[in-house]
């Protein structure tokens, strides 16, 4: 090929990559109300649009509903529908059947499943529905939830119920620990028996058919103001992030969900903070360096191309003395990312460092070590000078002998 067109293809390479890339950002087209986007490893918030906003919490109460099930009952155990169950919404529950506990938890967290919801309450609750809404508000104490509160299972229309599209990611980050719940949150669809008719619960976040790699969705109807709420978790290059959606479109609260996802997997990598093993930090005890480990590769996400990274510092176990063990907390390293995440990481010797010994102090050591040995000595020591002894006498003797003769 021609120099001269080989240097003008070259020259127009590099003119091409010298203008700037236009990332789309999420705050530029989205027309939802309240969206967040979370990393599932700490909680990070890669995105957020009035994440604190009350909103109507018709998908977080099913949410919550299914976790405090879980935790508290047994998946097999039989319930028994109630009238009360039944005259809600829902599968069209018949009063007397019987449904266990793992069929409801489907029928909740796969459709709006009022009457499900409310079954399950009833059980849980020893048949007392407010118990159990205890049980839901303590929970979310439990998980920091600050922005949310119950008054029922279900979602329904309550003035004084309330939560946040951040407090539903949080939610769903704790909840995903479960095994049991990530399986339902998982599913795409559940055989359903009701009497003798039989049918398929196909999940209603259609995300899971449209969205390469959703590991996880629900969605909620909520009816005052009408408007859905889309929350699915999706798993791409090694990570898995959260979406909350609220928007009063469904197909627009599911084409927001694909975006914000398209942004935290290409835009955000998540990667080792502190790796394990490496020593981070040395420090003096006693005079004597003693160098600090991680225990763990600790992971953070971070947008591509920049460490996120505002501030570290570092706090020293002022209380340690040698000797110092692996097992004791030598240090804390504090990381603050941009987004003002705090990252704690507890640090550990990397070996059991001992005082150094004196003279005096090996020999005591040396004895100690060995009493046995030590004692046996001893005594060949004490009959040897014995024998000195007796010795050194006898020829006092032959020699006193020898001068009288």
């Amino acid at each position: 090929m021609n120099k001269k067109i080989i240097s003008v293809i070259v020259t127009m390479i590099l003119v091409l990559n010298s203008f700037p890339v236009f990332a789309w950002t999420p705050a530029e087209s989205l027309t939802s109300s309240s969206v967040v986007l979370m990393d599932t490893v700490r909680g990070q918030v890669l995105f957020g649009k009035n994440a604190y906003k009350h909103l109507s919490p018709s998908v977080m109460c099913k949410l919550m509903t299914a976790l405090v099930t879980i935790e508290k009952t047994d998946l097999n155990a039989k319930v028994t529908i109630s009238k009360n169950a039944a005259s809600f919404n829902g599968l069209n529950l018949v009063v007397g059947n019987q449904y266990t506990v793992e069929d409801l938890l489907y029928a909740v967290m796969l459709s709006q499943g009022n009457d499900a919801a409310v079954a399950l309450a009833e059980y849980v609750g020893d048949g007392d529905i407010q118990k159990f809404v205890r049980y839901m508000n303590t929970k979310a104490k439990e998980l920091s939830l600050k922005d949310t509160y119950f008054v029922n299972p279900t979602g329904l229309y309550e003035k004084s119920q309330y939560t946040s599209a951040n407090d539903i990611a949080l939610l769903i980050k704790a909840a995903i620990s479960n095994n049991t719940f990530n399986v339902i949150f998982g599913a795409r669809g559940f055989g359903w028996l009701n009497g003798n008719d039989s049918s398929i619960l196909t999940n209603q976040n259609t995300l899971f058919w449209s969205y390469k790699g959703v590991d996880g969705g629900k969605l909620g109807a909520n009816t005052n103001p009408q408007s859905f709420s889309a929350v699915t978790t999706a798993f791409q290059n090694d990570k898995r992030l959260i979406a909350v959606v609220f928007n009063n479109s469904k197909e627009n609260a599911f084409s927001e969900t694909a975006k914000l996802f398209d942004y935290g997997f290409s835009k955000f990598y998540t990667g080792v903070l502190v790796p394990k093993n490496i020593p981070q930090r040395s420090i003096e005890v006693d005079n004597v360096k003693v160098d600090l480990v991680s225990k763990i590769d600790v992971y953070y996400t971070y947008p591509v191309g920049d460490s996120f990274i505002k501030n570290i510092s570092f706090l020293k176990n002022e209380k340690l003395k040698l000797p110092v063990n692996t097992e004791t907390i030598a240090g804390v390293l504090k990381y603050t990312l941009n987004d003002s995440t705090v990252i704690e990481v507890n640090l550990y010797a990397d070996k059991t460092v001992s005082a150094p010994e004196d003279y005096r102090t090996k020999i005591k050591d040396i004895i100690t070590e060995n009493r046995d040995l030590m004692a046996i000595v001893s005594i060949l020591v004490i009959i040897e000078l014995v024998l000195i002894i007796k010795n050194l006498f006898k020829f006092m003797f032959r020699a006193k002998k020898t001068r009288t003769q």
